[in-house]
C-alpha cells in the first residue's frame, strides 16, 4: 500500500513537470498576446487505494484565469476540478470556485459536488476508540458566498450552504453507532461572510494576512431539517524570513443547537491539523493552532519543502477544555511548482499525530 501511494505520487510528480516544461521557455514561447499568461490550466491524475474503498482513480485540475480587460495585479479567478471512482462503486465529484469581477468589486466563492463516499466514525468528543466504524453517504452539495469589497481588501456578504444527506448504510462491527441518529437530512444554512485579506499573493503568500468569519443559521423557513447555527472562523498570517515564509494560523468551529452528528465541529484532514484523519475527533466545537515554515531551493527552483506544527482541542462545554486533551502533530512535506504565473503547488504531505501517520496529496497550501 505505501509502495502504491508513492509511486502514485511520482506520477502525480512528473506529468505535470512534463506539461510545464513543454512551453516554460522563454525563447520558445510567443509574445504576441498577453492573454497567454492570464490563462493556466494544470491537471494532474489520480490514483489511491484504502481498505474502505479499494483501489480508486481519478484526476484533478486548476483553472486560474484573469478576465480580459482585467488587471493582472487583480486576484485571479480560480476553478478545481476533481473527480474519483472506486471499485466499491463509491463516487466523488466537485468543482470549487473563486470567481472575482473586474476591480474584484464582487465575490462569488463556493463548491458544487455530489458525493457517494464511506466516512470514518471514531466516536464522540475526546472518546476516540481504537477500532473505526464506518458510515456510507450519498448527498450533493452546494456552497456559494457572494461577497461585496466594502474598502480595500474588506469584503462582506451572504453565505448559502445546502447537502441532502442520505446515510445509505453502516459498518458498525464496533456498535458505535447505537445511541446515533442515522436519520440523515437536509442541510441549509444560511447567514453572513466576512473576510480581511491583505495577502501579496493568494496562492503562495509571502506577506500579509488572511481573516475568514462564517456565520449560517440552519431552520425549517429555509428547508433544514436540524435547527443550529454554525460559526466558522479562520486567521492566518504569512511572515517573509530570508526568502522563505513563517505561516501562522488559528481556526476554530462551533456548534450551535442540535445539529447531526456529521455536521458538528470534525478535527483533522488535509487544511487541519493535519496528522488526523479529518472526523477522528468530533463534537461541537474545536480549534486549533497551525504552524509552517514553508522553504523554495535555489537550485530547484521548482521544488520546496515545509515543515510543520499544530495542536488544539475539541470539546463539547468550556469546562471540558483540559491541557491533557490537547492533540498534537507535527509533519512535513514536498512542494513542486506547478504554474509559474499563478505560484500554485502540488503539495505531499506527512502528518503523524498522537494515533498515527497520514498522507496527503493535493492542490495548493494547507492555508
Amino acid at each position: 500500500m505505501k509502495l502504491l501511494s508513492w509511486y502514485c505520487l511520482f506520477i502525480a510528480l512528473c506529468i505535470p513537470f512534463y506539461g510545464n516544461c513543454q512551453n516554460s521557455s522563454g525563447e520558445s514561447a510567443t509574445k504576441d498576446t498577453i492573454d497567454d499568461k492570464r490563462v493556466s490550466f494544470i491537471a494532474v491524475p489520480l490514483v489511491f487505494y484504502l481498505p474502505e474503498t479499494r483501489l480508486g482513480f481519478g484526476g484533478a485540475s486548476n483553472l486560474s484565469l484573469h478576465w480580459k480587460g482585467q488587471d493582472i495585479s487583480e486576484r485571479p479567478t480560480q476553478f478545481t476540478i476533481g473527480a474519483a471512482y472506486t471499485l466499491n462503486k463509491q463516487l466523488l465529484t466537485y468543482i470549487s470556485y473563486n470567481i472575482y469581477l473586474p476591480l474584484e468589486t464582487i465575490w462569488f466563492r463556493g463548491e458544487l459536488g455530489y458525493y457517494d463516499y464511506v466516512y470514518p466514525y471514531y466516536g464522540m468528543n475526546q472518546n476516540r476508540v481504537e477500532e473505526n466504524s464506518n458510515f456510507f453517504s450519498r448527498y450533493p452539495r452546494l456552497k456559494l458566498d457572494v461577497l461585496y469589497q466594502v474598502v480595500d481588501d474588506v469584503f462582506v456578504g451572504l453565505s448559502y450552504r445546502f447537502d441532502d444527506y442520505d446515510i445509505t448504510s453502516i459498518d458498525d462491527e464496533q456498535g458505535l453507532f447505537t445511541d446515533v441518529n442515522l436519520a440523515g437530512g437536509i442541510t441549509s444554512g444560511i447567514g453572513l461572510a466576512a473576510v480581511v485579506d491583505t495577502r501579496d499573493v493568494i496562492n503562495y503568500p509571502s506577506n500579509g494576512m488572511l481573516l475568514d468569519m462564517v456565520f449560517q443559521s440552519n431552520n425549517d423557513i429555509v428547508g433544514a431539517t436540524y435547527d443550529y447555527y454554525s460559526l466558522v472562523s479562520s486567521f492566518s498570517k504569512y511572515i517573509p524570513i530570508k526568502g522563505n515564509v513563517l505561516a501562522l494560523n488559528f481556526n476554530s468551529t462551533h456548534i450551535f443547537g442540535h445539529a447531526p452528528f456529521y455536521e458538528l465541529a470534525l478535527y483533522g484532514g488535509g487544511k487541519r491539523s493535519r496528522g488526523y484523519v479529518e472526523g477522528e475527533y468530533r463534537s461541537a466545537n474545536s480549534f486549533a493552532l497551525q504552524a509552517e515554515y514553508r522553504m523554495r531551493f535555489a537550485k530547484l527552483k521548482r521544488f520546496g519543502a515545509v515543515f510543520f506544527a499544530s495542536a488544539g482541542q475539541v470539546f463539547e462545554k468550556a469546562e471540558a477544555l483540559n491541557f491533557d486533551n490537547t492533540l498534537p502533530a507535527i509533519g512535513g512535506g514536498i512542494r513542486f511548482l506547478l504554474s509559474v504565473e499563478q505560484n500554485l503547488n502540488l503539495r505531499a504531505d506527512v502528518g503523524v499525530g498522537k494515533n498515527g501517520l497520514q498522507f496527503y496529496v493535493t492542490f495548493g497550501e494547507a492555508f
